[in-house]
């Protein structure tokens, strides 16, 4: 089963707790409160090249969906 997760920015706490509400007899979509450190979001300077790879593109997607709309969207990739 495909699984999904909403990762909605501590700001909105509103749309979090709708999201929660709606999607709550949704099984394969979590939503959560982004528990990230504010200021290690931000950048600080570039990883070195062995942390890249499709890991950090997801990371650097969800960055984006967070600074942009204040929540992101993800598949999570079950093994």
């Amino acid at each position: 089963m495909r699984r999904y997760r909403f990762i909605v920015g501590r700001e909105n706490l509103d749309l979090y707790e709708y999201l929660v509400r709606s999607m709550a007899d949704v099984p394969e979509i979590e939503v959560i409160l982004d528990r990230r450190d504010e200021h290690r979001r931000r950048g600080g300077g570039t990883p070195p090249s062995e942390r890249r790879g499709p890991e950090r593109r997801v990371q650097t997607r969800v960055d984006d969906g967070l600074r942009a709309f204040g929540w992101a969207f993800v598949k999570i990739d079950r093994v």
